[in-house]
């Protein structure tokens, strides 16, 4: 079972990560920008993430927290 963020989610917008290893048509390395948070369950959020994967395509993928903890650092 996945972990959520709380009730105040601690990942700011526009925040700057990039991914640590290669998952979902994301290659290793790439940067994103938290653009967004989404409800999971009463008081637990989930961020979105808008990887610049190539100039010109973007993707956008969602998050819980322990995926954000293993897969992301922040930049």
């Amino acid at each position: 079972m996945s972990k959520y963020f709380g009730s105040e989610v601690p990942i700011k917008m526009g925040r700057e990560v990039k991914s640590l290893r290669d998952f979902s048509d994301v290659p290793k390395g790439t940067h994103g920008t938290v653009i967004d948070y989404w409800k999971a369950d009463k008081g637990k959020y989930g961020v979105d993430i808008l990887w610049h994967r190539f100039p010109g395509d973007s993707l956008k993928d969602g998050f819980s927290k322990d995926d954000y903890d293993e897969y992301l650092e922040e930049v």
